[in-house]
């Protein structure tokens, strides 16, 4: 998927200005047709994963490095 995001963008630019990895996690929360409670990111085990996995990129960015 291909997006913009403002302050990712900058990040990003920065980065590459810098010759420095960069990493952004974006979750995005409720739909176009979503009718309940705003900005509902799911449950906390929702959460707990979303985490885990990006402990898991983290370390095999450091391994990498």
């Amino acid at each position: 998927m291909l997006a913009v995001e403002m302050q990712a963008a900058s990040l990003f630019a920065f980065g590459i200005a810098r010759q420095a990895s960069v990493a952004s996690v974006a979750m995005v929360s409720n739909a176009v047709d979503h009718a309940g409670a705003q900005f509902d990111t799911g449950s906390q085990e929702d959460g707990l994963r979303i985490l885990q996995g990006i402990a898991r990129a983290a370390r095999s960015l450091f391994a990498s490095a």
